[in-house]
């Protein structure tokens, strides 16, 4: 099929993740496009690698499931179509309206053009190179690469299994255990192309940065912040050289699980706040995504329970919570611990290790590797001087959560950070991955994992706090004689 093939690949998922999305978000706010763009395109992606896995599973050839795919993605475009033409006030035009100068538009004009032309290098950095990134071609896109060459499913098992095969059908590798999902992306950009090409696999890459650009910028403009500050936070995020590597050097799994936790966590907040049932099942689909992308997104996954119950809680009952969560886990520790079987695996939890279905075992122990973070998060080029400015943000975060009433939203977005900092802070500090902060491995990919949604974080508590947001929503405004209250709370009666 050709390069042409690859663009329809790319196209098509992206065209009808964002028209089913367009079909529930109606309204014309600003933000509301690049919302649906960014989340579109990895719902879109998702819902491809789904379909793949059921092929798999049925044992269908590639020349089989390329032209069911694609078939089938141009009748959900067509459905979509219909749908949206059968309501009457949805459109899909982008409602131009006349540009009115400010002095705003000046730097917001050259934060777009400095991102587009950093975005326009990163591309051709990512097509001019070929693959050779560690994980890429040891993991990703080498089982993308092998169902390719080969034109059909080939499973990967261990080497122990591999050894005893006697059809000698099946392969392996180190990470043979890791979710085939960032795999399924890139074969399907070959499968579009027609044959194994490293430059057509690592098409969805680009698609994947513009959905974490794009998601950024819509929840923030939906948020309320303006047109500038969501292009100053999102210059500070995107121009990170860490961020930016994972983008020309295409192929690592990071970048697709740092976009589903900032979308799921964007969403999140969206959904707290304003009640509004579209975020909250984009925040239930990007929290699900996380645990098919890569083990870690498994743990991810479960860092939003404590969000939610933040957000839940009321002022009074959430300390309370917390001592009873810490005395628990207290009573464990002391004990020796816990153990059981889960449907999933045993399940440990105890002052020597930690062993959780699905991810593996953590031999606990302590291991002083301040110095090591130091270096790989403040002194290494990797971050600017993000870090730095992280943590302001985060004394100011909770001195914020320390206040006797804040809004629910502010409480679980300071949830997750925490437990999203507390959750790096055991694996490099009291298991064996404190190797890789030692050798500078793994750590800042780790920490990218998290920093577009701290970004984020970051923008709701400045725009909140200096745009005169309202913390409630932009629809559930109250009036300022009625007294704000929190779930749980006792409200004294009017005396009239």
């Amino acid at each position: 099929m050709g390069w042409w093939g690859v663009v329809l690949a790319n196209g098509l998922p992206w065209l009808a993740g964002a028209l089913w999305l367009r079909i529930l978000w109606t309204e014309s706010r600003p933000g509301v496009w690049p919302a649906i763009l960014g989340y579109g395109y990895l719902l879109g992606f998702l819902a491809v690698a789904v379909v793949l896995r059921a092929t798999a599973a049925l044992g269908l050839p590639f020349d089989v499931v390329v032209p069911i795919l694609m078939v089938g993605l141009a009748i959900a475009i067509g459905i979509g179509l219909r749908r949206l033409a059968s309501v009457g006030k949805v459109s899909l035009s982008f409602s131009w309206k006349p540009i009115r100068l400010s002095w705003g538009a000046i730097p917001a004009g050259i934060l777009l053009i400095w991102m587009l032309v950093r975005f326009l290098d990163l591309v051709l950095e990512l097509w001019w190179l070929p693959l050779f990134p560690w994980d890429a071609w040891t993991t990703w896109l080498l089982r993308a690469c092998v169902w390719a060459e080969l034109g059909q499913w080939v499973p990967f098992i261990s080497a122990s299994q591999w050894l005893a095969d006697p059809s000698a059908q099946a392969q392996t590798i180190a990470a043979w255990n890791y979710p085939t999902t960032v795999s399924l992306f890139g074969l399907w950009g070959t499968l579009g192309f027609g044959g194994w090409s490293e430059a057509a696999a690592k098409m969805p890459w680009i698609g994947c940065a513009l959905a974490l650009a794009l998601g950024f910028y819509g929840q923030a403009r939906l948020w309320g912040a303006s047109g500038l500050t969501a292009l100053v936070f999102l210059w500070l995020l995107v121009t990170l050289p860490l961020l930016d590597s994972h983008l020309a050097l295409a192929g690592y799994a990071d970048i697709w699980l740092a976009t589903s936790v900032l979308l799921a966590f964007a969403a999140l907040l969206h959904w707290i706040r304003e009640g509004d049932w579209r975020q909250g099942s984009l925040a239930i689909l990007c929290v699900l995504s996380c645990s098919v992308i890569k083990l870690e997104g498994i743990v991810w996954m479960l860092l939003f329970i404590p969000a939610v119950l933040g957000a839940r809680l009321s002022g009074r009952w959430f300390p309370t919570i917390l001592a009873a969560a810490g005395l628990a886990v207290g009573v464990v520790w002391m004990s020796g611990g816990l153990e059981l079987n889960s449907p999933w695996g045993p399940v440990e939890l105890g002052p020597q290790a930690i062993q959780l279905p699905l991810i593996g075992r953590f031999e606990l122990a302590y291991h002083d590797n301040w110095a090591a973070l130091w270096r790989n998060l403040f002194l290494y080029d990797n971050w600017h001087l993000y870090f730095y400015g992280l943590i302001p943000m985060l004394a100011w975060g909770l001195w914020r959560f320390l206040r006797s009433h804040i809004a629910p939203w502010e409480r679980a977005g300071f949830m997750f950070v925490s437990s999203a900092l507390f959750a790096l802070y055991i694996l490099f500090f009291w298991t064996g991955a404190y190797r890789w902060a030692e050798d500078a491995t793994s750590v800042a990919r780790l920490f990218m994992h998290f920093v577009p949604s701290f970004t984020f974080w970051a923008l709701v508590l400045w725009s909140t706090a200096h745009a005169r947001i309202d913390p409630e929503g932009p629809d559930r405004k109250e009036d300022a004689s009625t007294p704000r209250t929190e779930p749980g709370d006792r409200v004294r009666p009017s005396p009239n």
